[in-house]
C-alpha cells in the first residue's frame, strides 16, 4: 500500500462519485477505478458500496477514512519535521526560564527537542521574570518562560501551565501534619514573600488573595531567590505561598501543604519577540504546545 492509495480512497470518500474525484486528482477514471480496486483487495474487504447511481461507504470504510487521514496528516507532518531540521542545523535557541518551567515543561520537551533536532544548540538561562522580559527584548534570549505582567510592545505570549499555590512550611512546624490549611491559620507565623523582581505576578496575586480573604500575613521580610527563601523556611524563619511546583524540590526540611478554600492559581507564560519567524523558535514552541496540558 502506497500513500498515493490513501490520498485516492479519500477523495473517492469525500466526493461519494468517482468522475468527480478523478478530476480532483488530475486523473483518468479507470484508473482511478482499479486503483481503489487493488486497495480493497490489499485490505481485504471492500470500502465502498457501489451501484448505477450512488457510491456510498461501507461501515469499513469509514473506520478506514479515519485512519487514513491521520496516516497522511502524520506523512505530512514528518515531511514538514525533516526539512525544518534541515533549516534548523547549527542553529542556536536560547531559552530563559523560571522554576516552574525547569521542573514541569522541560522534562517533557528537551528530550524530544534534542532528538528531532540533535544538530541546534540548546542553551538554558536561569533568569527572573523582570531580567527574562529585558532579555527577550534586547534579543539575548529568543524565549522566555516567566510570569504576568506581559506588557511590552512587541513580544507576544501564551499560557503554558497553571499552577495552584501552596504553603511551603518548616517539616516541623506546628501545622505541618495538616492535609490543607487556611490562610487565616498561617496568619500567626512569620510571612516570607517572594519579592516582585522573582515572582512577577505572584506578588499581586498574594496580595489580592489576603484582601479577599480578610487576612493580614506577618511580612517578616521579602526574598528575591527561591533556593534562598525555601532554606530559610527550613530553618524555622517563616512560611511562604508558592507555586505548587515547590512540592517537587528536595528539602527534608521543608513541607508544602495545599491551601483551603477556593485555589489560588498562577500562569506560566511562554513569550518570543513577535518578528522572530525563525524556524528553530516556531519548532520550539509547536514541541510545547504539543506536550503540554493546561491544568
Amino acid at each position: 500500500m502506497e500513500l498515493r492509495h490513501l490520498r485516492y480512497f479519500i477523495a473517492v470518500a469525500e466526493e461519494l462519485n468517482f468522475t468527480r474525484a478523478a478530476q480532483r486528482l488530475n486523473t483518468a477514471q479507470p484508473s482511478l477505478s482499479q486503483q481503489i480496486q487493488d486497495l480493497e483487495h490489499e485490505v481485504g474487504t471492500p470500502l465502498f458500496i457501489r451501484t448505477k447511481r450512488s457510491v456510498s461507504l461501507t461501515t469499513a470504510g469509514q473506520v478506514f477514512l479515519d485512519e487514513a487521514r491521520l496516516t497522511l496528516a502524520q506523512s505530512r507532518r514528518a515531511i514538514a519535521s525533516a526539512r525544518r531540521a534541515a533549516e534548523i542545523d547549527g542553529q542556536k535557541l536560547t531559552v530563559g526560564f523560571v522554576p516552574a518551567a525547569e521542573i514541569k515543561i522541560f522534562p517533557h520537551i528537551l528530550t524530544f527537542m534534542r532528538a528531532h533536532f540533535p544538530k541546534l544548540q540548546l542553551q538554558l538561562q536561569s533568569l527572573t521574570t523582570m531580567e527574562q522580559r529585558a532579555a527577550l527584548l534586547r534579543g539575548d534570549i529568543d524565549i522566555a518562560f516567566l510570569r504576568l505582567p506581559m506588557e511590552d510592545a512587541g513580544l507576544k505570549a501564551q499560557t503554558v501551565l497553571r499552577e495552584r499555590l501552596v504553603a511551603v512550611l518548616p517539616a516541623n512546624h506546628a501545622l505541618a501534619s495538616r492535609t490543607q490549611v487556611s490562610l487565616t491559620e498561617l496568619a500567626e507565623t512569620p510571612f516570607l514573600e517572594i519579592s516582585p523582581l522573582q515572582g512577577g505576578m505572584l506578588f499581586n496575586i498574594i496580595r489580592d488573595s489576603m484582601k479577599s480573604q480578610d487576612v493580614t500575613l506577618q511580612t517578616a521580610q521579602q526574598v528575591e531567590n527561591v533556593l534562598t527563601l525555601l532554606t530559610l523556611i527550613g530553618l524555622g524563619f517563616g512560611f511562604s505561598l508558592l507555586p505548587d511546583y515547590a512540592e517537587s524540590l528536595a528539602f527534608r526540611n521543608v513541607t508544602t501543604i495545599p491551601l483551603s478554600g477556593p485555589p489560588i492559581h498562577i500562569d506560566l507564560l511562554m513569550a518570543w519577540r513577535e518578528d522572530d519567524q525563525s524556524p528553530e523558535n516556531a519548532a520550539f514552541r509547536e514541541l510545547v504546545n504539543d506536550r503540554t496540558k493546561i491544568d
